[in-house]
Formats: C-alpha cells, sequence, structure tokens
C-alpha cells in the first residue's frame, strides 16, 4: 500500500489552518499543522512532509523566514511550498515566487484550485496523489 503524501499547513488562524487540512485529509494526504513560523520550521526538519502550504503573516517567523530556513535546507529544499496569504499585492507574491514559493494562492480561495496545484506539485515531485 503506498504511503499517502505528508502535507505540512502553517497558518496561525486555527481556523483557516483547519479548513485546509480538512481539504486536504479529505483527499487522503497526512496533514500536520503548525500554528506558527518557528514550529513550521521545527516541524519540517523533523517530520521531512512531501509539500508545504504556509501563511504569511505568522508570529515568531512570518511566511518568508519560514520558506527561507527550509530552502537553506539540503535535506528539504526540493520540498514544493505553496503560499496561501492574504497579502495580495503584486509585490507581496512576486517576493513569495522570487524567494522560493512553487505556487501563491491569495485568500480567500477556491478549494478546488488550490486542491488541484498541491495535486500537480506533488505529482511534479513523484508524489502521485
Amino acid at each position: 500500500m503506498v504511503k499517502p503524501a505528508r502535507v505540512l499547513v502553517a497558518d496561525d488562524d486555527p481556523v483557516s489552518a483547519r479548513f485546509v487540512a480538512s481539504l486536504l485529509e479529505e483527499r487522503g494526504y497526512e496533514v500536520v499543522v503548525a500554528g506558527d513560523g518557528e514550529h513550521a520550521v521545527d516541524a519540517a526538519r523533523k517530520l521531512r512532509p512531501d509539500l508545504i502550504v504556509c501563511d504569511v503573516v505568522m508570529p515568531y517567523r512570518d511566511g518568508f523566514d519560514v520558506l527561507r530556513s527550509v530552502r537553506a535546507e539540503p535535506s528539504l529544499s526540493s520540498v514544493p511550498i505553496v503560499i496561501v496569504s492574504m497579502k495580495d499585492r503584486e509585490e507581496d507574491i512576486v517576493r513569495g515566487l522570487e524567494a522560493g514559493a512553487d505556487d501563491y494562492v491569495v485568500k480567500p480561495f477556491n478549494a478546488r484550485e488550490l486542491l488541484t496545484r498541491v495535486r500537480k506539485l506533488l505529482n511534479r515531485n513523484g508524489r502521485a496523489t
């Protein structure tokens, strides 16, 4: 039996985090939630997720710092990262993509769109879903 893809969801808003986690769990993904940027980096190092869904505005470390920290770790550098944020200005989106995010989704988002983007990134990395 194929082990489900593991997704780390980093968001300090418990409602948003639970919503994203529920969407992913309904599709068979194993989901771990981190409530701030510091815990997100620690969880990524310990769990080696197949994909990270990360908010930008979080306590202790923002999503851009999480992104930089994950990309700096050789064992995590190829993990796909999707930024999901209310920051919808062009400069925020470009900053996220230039910092190494594989995708950037603006809140509020369409659930089917997010799931399609997640599936596409996992498939690209050889994690069939």
